[in-house]
């Protein structure tokens, strides 16, 4: 059946027998959204029961979802895939701004659905696809839509930049040692000790992140990683300091942010709002021994180039502070990885340009071989 045809003859579509769906999206998880999507269901189930020739297939719900984009919505892209493959005809939804908030992907879906005969049905908007004058009210749709969430994004980055300007402690209220309360840290005592001896064992410069991160998780069984540990020491919070503004949203269709330079951000040290857990004193010189590290892992250059044959790749060279001793790595990344001072000794020192690694289990005997 040529839907297009049927309406053209005068028809609407709940005169016809069509298969139909509806798509149900709400941006946040909080109670009251969560009952929103509860009565999209309802309304949508009751509509299409209500139409003698409509058969229900199936709901597609994205929750707590933005609709900027579709990247993260996994059941908008699969409701359009399914449209691709022919298992509905009709898809009902309650407006242009579930569907999507961003005017390129309303337009692009609902051209690429109606290419496989799909129509799309935005009830409170009283837009069919199908209908010849649709993709202009839908552009026009589709813009207001996006424009609201420009000025969303615009009004959200005022109330930011005032909050910084109020010294408001801004993100997340998960910090070690600290509970937020109306943009104000108070320390945790139970967890600040935590904290404190973090600083004073990496204060000795014998551990690196990982070896501190398996000491401390043994002591407080927590699940640190490198990472983790390094987010702890060079967080200004933990010496009595405000930081805010360290990125910003430069894209509001995308949310791509931009990150600020260190010498960008706004410090200074405000014990009201943020008490100090360390001294500054230990906060300066552990971040004195990670400065110093990272200098001479930056000094390092690598000697050899390294490809695995297996997964035809060069592999990356990485260095890491241990001890006041800087180690370098060949990494392929999937297979294999190789400290540089065993190339050395393997070699006799000889720097070769390239060598080539096959696989982990006999790359030894590869280099044994170029030698």
């Amino acid at each position: 059946m040529n839907i297009k045809e049927e309406l053209i003859k005068g028809k609407s579509i709940y005169d016809l027998e069509l298969r139909v769906v509806y798509y149900a999206r709400v941006s946040t998880e909080f109670n009251t959204q969560s009952t929103s999507i509860v009565n999209q269901v309802s309304y949508f189930s009751k509509l299409i029961s209500n139409v003698t020739g409509w058969r229900l297939v199936r709901g597609y719900i994205d929750e707590g979802i933005s609709g900027k984009n579709i990247k993260n919505r996994v059941n908008f892209r699969k409701m359009i895939k399914d449209g691709v493959n022919n298992e509905y005809d009709l898809i009902l939804t309650k407006s242009v701004s579930r569907f999507a908030r961003n005017t390129i992907d309303s337009i692009k879906y609902t051209n690429l659905l109606l290419d496989y005969g799909v129509g799309v049905y935005f009830i409170n908007d009283n837009i069919n696809t199908f209908s010849g004058d649709s993709e202009f009210r839908l552009t026009l749709m589709a813009s207001i839509a996006q424009d609201e969430i420009r000025k969303l994004s615009e009004s959200v980055k005022f109330g930011l930049r005032q909050s910084i300007d109020r010294g408001v402690v801004l993100g997340s209220s998960n910090i070690l040692g600290y509970k937020k309360n109306k943009g104000k840290l108070s320390i945790v005592e139970r967890e600040a000790c935590i904290v404190r001896d973090i600083f004073n064992l990496f204060s000795r410069d014998i551990y690196s992140y990982s070896e501190l991160a398996r000491i401390i998780n043994s002591k407080y069984y927590k699940n640190f990683d490198s990472t983790g540990i390094k987010r702890v020491l060079t967080n200004y919070k933990y010496k009595g300091y405000y930081c805010g503004r360290k990125s910003t949203v430069i894209n509001y269709k995308n949310s791509k942010r931009r990150k600020y330079n260190s010498s960008e951000w706004i410090v200074y040290k405000d014990t009201k709002v943020v008490p100090a857990i360390v001294g500054e004193s230990l906060w300066n010189k552990v971040n004195d021994i990670i400065a110093k590290r990272s200098k001479n892992r930056c000094n390092k250059r690598k000697i050899f180039s390294v490809i695995c044959m297996l997964h035809n790749r060069e592999c990356k060279y990485i260095t890491k502070g241990y001890k006041n001793k800087i180690y370098s790595y060949y990494v392929c990344g999937k297979c294999f990885s190789i400290k540089e001072e065993t190339l050395i000794k393997m070699t006799n020192g000889y720097k070769y340009s390239n060598i080539y690694i096959v696989k982990r289990e006999d790359y030894l005997k590869v280099i044994i071989k170029l030698i």
